[in-house]
């Protein structure tokens, strides 16, 4: 009886294990064929005014930490992102614009410092969801062409706004927020 306990919990495992993989895989955000806002020179170094500290929390509940440095950021103990071919910064009308490749396009943050010295992070919300993801696409196809192409078996979302469309995206409210405190 022991052994078949064993052998059913070996197949349980592996079948959530694999339904946790799957389920990665099939995430999916909008994405950029190139770094945004496109036409705009890339920044060599991270500002001063954005390095330092900040508490990520969600729900009133500590979640991590990110660092930012001259040359990049930490996120609690990941390893360092350096600013490169694959991690652009930009600045563009009071936002910064952190994009980062992946195998096929780029996936594009965005901060705007504030006054008290947080940082309000913005990012558009997953998409593959069927019924919230298929919604944003709806309201956001209403203002940009989505192009849905699939690479490997993977669906990309991909958008190419203008910098003063992108501008207009993040001030319909496209761009889910999220305010990171700076540790003073």
């Amino acid at each position: 009886m022991h052994n078949t306990y064993l052998h059913n919990m070996k197949y349980i495992f592996t079948g959530l294990s694999l339904l946790s993989i799957l389920y990665l895989a099939s995430c999916a955000e909008i994405s950029y064929k190139e770094p945004q806002p496109k036409g705009v020179k890339g920044l060599s170094q991270v500002p001063a005014k954005l390095q330092g500290r900040y508490l990520i929390m969600e729900d009133g509940e500590l979640t991590d930490t990110l660092v930012i440095m001259p040359t990049g950021y930490r996120l609690g103990k990941d390893e360092l992102a350096i600013l490169s071919d694959s991690l652009v910064m930009k600045y563009y009308k009071g936002y910064y614009f952190i994009n980062m490749r992946n195998d096929f396009s780029w996936y594009l943050r965005v901060v705007k410092p504030q006054k008290n010295g947080d940082l309000l992070y913005m990012a558009m919300p997953e998409v593959s969801d069927e019924q919230e993801g298929k919604k944003f696409r709806d309201q956001l196809s209403q203002d940009i062409t989505i192009v849905e192409t699939e690479v490997d078996g993977k669906t990309f979302y991909l958008i190419d706004p203008s910098p003063k469309k992108l501008i207009q995206l993040i001030h319909k409210g496209h761009f889910k927020e999220q305010v990171f405190k700076k540790i003073k």
